[in-house]
């Protein structure tokens, strides 16, 4: 069960200003279960919970918060489940530093293959570096990925391009 002071923040959440969300992430952060009550969060019915749990998500791990693989299987249920634009950029954003099971590498691969496709141009430049990350870790989606990548560069839009120039996976090919 989320406090009160959680879902009031989750709720005066507008869509634009982090501040409720950060406040949140910065008393999770000192608390040593603060990779379960994130979840707890992401998963509740509650306003903006979906968007402001995992930029939470996000900011606690871009700040050192560790995670396991049950983060990174979370993280993949998650990306097939949310509608929400931002909820799913933000997943995108935390895989490479996330682990991904080996056994759940080809669910990320098919889900990624997915988000290229999306409109929204920064999901699909989040999507082409989350192929990145699994060519990186799977020598098997090697071939495919760079097909991928290469049609993508051809006609992608520049921050697209941008986005897999960037790619771990792309700069041991070139």
């Amino acid at each position: 069960m989320l406090d009160k002071s959680i879902i009031k923040s989750l709720a005066s959440y507008d869509g634009k200003h982090v501040l409720p969300l950060h406040t949140i992430a910065e008393d999770l952060a000192i608390r040593p279960d603060a990779l379960e009550r994130t979840t707890s969060i992401i998963e509740s019915n509650e306003v903006n919970a979906h968007i402001g749990g995992t930029w939470i998500l996000k900011h606690l791990i871009e700040i050192g918060l560790e995670t396991d693989e049950r983060i990174g299987e979370n993280v993949l249920h998650w990306l097939k489940e949310f509608s929400e634009p931002n909820a799913q950029l933000h997943l995108l954003q935390i895989l490479n530093r996330v682990s991904i099971p080996e056994s759940k590498q080809s669910k990320l691969f098919n889900l990624a293959q997915k988000y290229t496709s999306n409109k929204n141009t920064l999901i699909r430049a989040w999507a082409y570096n989350a192929l990145c990350i699994v060519a990186h870790m799977d020598p098997t989606t090697h071939d495919e990925t760079l097909k991928l990548l290469v049609r993508a560069l051809k006609t992608e839009s520049p921050s697209v391009r941008a986005r897999i120039r960037n790619s771990k996976f792309f700069g041991s090919i070139k």
